[in-house]
């Protein structure tokens, strides 16, 4: 069994809970966690979230101009970014150890006072609106995102949100939206590295000498609508199938078996899909995987490759016969000893750097975990049984199933 890097501390400092990961790299990764991600947005909102997340790094009180946070964190050597979820945003930076209060005086100073300059704010657009170009040029973000807006209706919405409501975005509205959600109580401060906690604790206080409550956002359940959707897009060659199955929540009790059981099915080259249809029958797909995606507003667990569009129907029929094999026979003890091989290796890899172990541990912490993410994943995991598993997939195969396909646009002859 991995031992997970110990010690592990959670405590509450001026009304930030901060989470400490104590190891012996030389580097330390720094997250600051907001439990406010794009499900909080109004729809004349959508994107906003993702909007903000850009904007907190285009200049501080301390730190003005576009450029300052930036240059500031590549001056101490600092490797700095963020990104937006559904249900959470983050912003961190690694740096040495010997840097770390430098690089929290710089994160938590773009975090607490950022200035969202009107001038930056029109430039910034810019590129979010290329972003969200890029995503619906690529055929796989295209297919999913409109199929999960199908299946999952008024609960969902892209993160990055539409051309419209990017363009129609203001400051103002920015503002309004960090001062209703950007507060303590939805606030994690998480640091994985070779730095003490008298250090980590000393630098909190001085940055967050106080902190304001502010809104919890809510979240809409979401329901899940069975369905298929077949769309064609101009300038792709080949065809790309998905299909969507509700999953566990994030902090369902049995999300352990079901992540098991994705991963005996298509967590690698050794799932049952990868090599019945790729390896066995040679079809013409790069990859068939499987995955598991939680968040609190919505849970997907999904199947997708990119395939010649004349062998989807055979695809379709393969994939078909493989859930119905795991929902219905105990599949073989050595596939399922491989798979926790696999898994141990995995989150070994992640648990190396202190950015990997800090992200393990952090997101589930942010949303409710009080345990060792990282030890209970393991410990769970491994005790998965083989009856287990064929009841995790007949649960989980049974509810609203989605079918979604992208084709090639045929050529005027």
């Amino acid at each position: 069994m991995i031992q997970s890097v110990t010690p592990f501390d959670i405590q509450t400092i001026n009304g930030v809970r901060l989470l400490h990961i104590e190891n012996t790299s030389f580097l330390t990764n720094i997250q600051i966690l907001t439990r406010v991600g794009s499900c909080a947005e109004q729809p004349a909102q959508w994107g906003l979230a993702h909007i903000l997340e850009h904007m907190f790094f285009k200049g501080s009180s301390k730190r003005p101009g576009g450029t300052a946070i930036a240059r500031a964190a590549n001056d101490i050597g600092g490797k700095m970014n963020a990104y937006t979820t559904y249900d959470h945003t983050a912003y961190y930076i690694t740096v040495l150890n010997d840097r770390f209060e430098e690089g929290f005086d710089i994160l938590a100073d773009m975090y607490r006072n950022p200035l969202f300059p009107a001038e930056e704010f029109k430039k910034e657009l810019n590129p979010i609106l290329s972003e969200y170009r890029e995503r619906e040029d690529d055929p796989d973000s295209f297919l999913v995102e409109r199929a999960l807006q199908m299946y999952l209706g008024e609960a969902y919405h892209p993160i990055i949100g539409t051309e419209d409501t990017i363009r129609g975005a203001t400051v103002e509205g920015m503002h309004d939206f960090k001062n209703r959600f950007y507060g303590g109580n939805n606030t994690l401060i998480s640091v994985a590295g070779g730095v003490s906690a008298d250090r980590i604790e000393a630098a909190l206080s001085k940055a967050f000498a106080s902190s304001e409550e502010t809104l919890n956002p809510e979240i809409r359940e979401a329901s899940y609508t069975a369905g298929e959707l077949t769309l064609t897009k101009p300038g792709i060659s080949e065809a790309y199938f998905t299909l969507f199955f509700p999953a566990l929540p994030p902090n369902h009790p049995d999300r352990f078996k079901q992540d098991f059981m994705n991963y005996v099915l298509g967590g690698n080259d050794s799932g049952l899909l990868f090599e019945r249809i790729r390896e066995e029958l040679g079809m013409s797909c790069y990859g068939i995987y499987s995955f598991a995606m939680r968040n609190e507003p919505h849970s997907i667990m999904g199947i997708s490759c990119g395939i010649a569009e004349d062998e989807l129907p055979q695809l379709e029929k393969e994939v078909d016969q493989i859930l119905d094999r795991l929902c219905n026979e105990l599949v073989e003890e050595d596939r399922v000893n491989r798979a926790r091989a696999s898994i141990r290796t995995s989150i070994a890899a992640r648990s190396e750097t202190s950015t990997g172990l800090n992200t393990m541990m952090s997101v589930p912490i942010l949303r409710g975990e009080t345990d060792d993410p990282v030890q209970k994943a393991l410990s769970e995991m491994d005790q998965v049984t083989l009856q287990e598993i064929r009841e995790m997939a007949a649960q989980t195969f049974s509810g609203p199933k989605f079918r979604a396909i992208l084709l090639p646009e045929k050529k005027a002859s």
